[in-house]
C-alpha cells in the first residue's frame, strides 16, 4: 500500500508544471526588473506566462484643444487654451547645451527650476506635448526648420522627454504609423519636433528636457 500510495505521489509531482511555484503576478513582477533569461532560470517553463505579462490593455491618448500661445517676453510662452506657461526653449546646462539626462534626473531639473521666477515646473505629458506640433515644418524662433510652433526655439534637440509612461497610454498614431509600447512603468514617451514624431524609450536612457507649468 505505501508503495502505491509513493508511485501516486511521484506521478502527481511529474505532471505538475514545472513554473507551478512562480505565480504569473511574480512572473510579470520580475519582467520590470530581470530579463527573459534570468526569470525562465529561475521558473523555468514560465514562457507562456511571460507572454501574458507582456498582453497590455490597449490605452489611448485623448487630445488637449490646440494650444493658443502668447510669447511672455521673458523666456516662456503661455497657453491660454489650456493654462499652461512653457519655456521657449529646452533645458540647458552651465555652457548652453541642452541637457541629456534620464527621465528621473529630468524630473528632478524640473523639480528645482525657478525659472522666470516660478517654482513649480514639471515635465510635460504626452497630450501637453503634442499640442506644440505644427501642421508643417517651419522656421522657428530658434532659426532653424522644425514641426513646432513658430513662437517656440526647438533647438533642435530631437528627442523630448514626456512625463507619461506606457503603462499610462500605450498605443499612439502619429504621422509615420501606429505604435504601441508594451513596457509599461519602464518607459516613456517622447516628442520630436525634427521630423514631427513621437516614440517610447526606456526612462534609463538620456534624452533632452523641456519645461511646463500650470497656470497659477
Amino acid at each position: 500500500m505505501k508503495i502505491t500510495i509513493a508511485a501516486f505521489v511521484l506521478f502527481f509531482m511529474s505532471n505538475i508544471p514545472v513554473h507551478a511555484g512562480c505565480k504569473k503576478s511574480d512572473i510579470c513582477s520580475m519582467l520590470g526588473k530581470m530579463n527573459h533569461f534570468s526569470i525562465l532560470d529561475k521558473c523555468p517553463n514560465s514562457g507562456p506566462l511571460l507572454a501574458e505579462c507582456k498582453k497590455v490593455k490597449l490605452t489611448t491618448m485623448e487630445d488637449l484643444p490646440p494650444g493658443e500661445f502668447i510669447d511672455n517676453q521673458d523666456g516662456t510662452i503661455t497657453d491660454t487654451a489650456n493654462k499652461l506657461v512653457w519655456m521657449k526653449k529646452g533645458e540647458r546646462d552651465k555652457e548652453g547645451n541642452l541637457n541629456k539626462v534620464k527621465l528621473k534626473i529630468a524630473k528632478k531639473l524640473a523639480t528645482a527650476s525657478n525659472a522666470s521666477g516660478r517654482s513649480n515646473w514639471r515635465i510635460p505629458s504626452l497630450p501637453e506635448f503634442k499640442t506644440l506640433f505644427f501642421p508643417k515644418r517651419i522656421l522657428n524662433a530658434g532659426g532653424k526648420k522644425a514641426w513646432i510652433n513658430p513662437i517656440f526655439d526647438d533647438g533642435v534637440g530631437h528627442y523630448y522627454w514626456t512625463s507619461t509612461t506606457c503603462a499610462e497610454i500605450s498605443v499612439i498614431t502619429d504621422r509615420y504609423q501606429k505604435k504601441t509600447c508594451q513596457q509599461g512603468e519602464s518607459a516613456a514617451w517622447l516628442v520630436h519636433f525634427n521630423i514631427n514624431a513621437i516614440f517610447w524609450h526606456h526612462k534609463s536612457e538620456d534624452y533632452h528636457v523641456w519645461l511646463v507649468a500650470d497656470m497659477e
